[in-house]
């Protein structure tokens, strides 16, 4: 999943890292063009056929940070936010950052909790804060939906 389609990191040609479901990396050639609606098509050097590109499916594009813009005000990059302790306005540690699920107006966090997997969508009302270089993100009392 591209998590940012406006951005521009992957429209010049550039080597990036491929990594497969398994976690095999392989480094290719890459250049990236919008696509229809919320699409990005990326093409790779030396997939040339649909079942080579089926091949591929379920492997993820990394990129260097380095090329990377910084983050905007009050943005994060989704890998900055995964395992940071999560706590609640009170002081209470409520588990951790795992997942970071994309969502049409709110993207969705996914919280470790003692007692599982819980949601915060991350919106002002429910986000109070977070501080990266100090490993801490703060939410609001009762932010948290538990899983099913």
């Amino acid at each position: 999943m591209l998590h940012h389609r406006e951005g521009e990191t992957l429209f010049t040609a550039r080597t990036v890292t491929l990594v497969s479901p398994a976690g095999v990396r392989k480094d290719v050639n890459v250049v990236a063009r919008p696509g229809a609606g919320k699409r990005v098509l990326v093409r790779i050097e030396g997939v040339t056929t649909p079942e080579a590109a089926a091949g591929l499916m379920g492997w993820a594009i990394v990129v260097d940070r380095a090329v990377l813009p910084p983050p905007a005000e009050g943005e994060f990059y989704i890998h900055d936010l995964i395992d940071l302790p999560v706590f609640d306005e009170a002081g209470a540690a409520l588990g951790k950052v795992s997942d970071v699920v994309a969502g049409q107006e709110r993207d969705v966090w996914v919280i470790e909790t003692d007692a599982g997997q819980a949601f915060v969508v991350a919106s002002p009302e429910n986000v109070r804060s977070v501080d990266v270089p100090g490993r801490r993100v703060v939410l609001a009392v009762g932010a948290l939906s538990p899983g099913e």
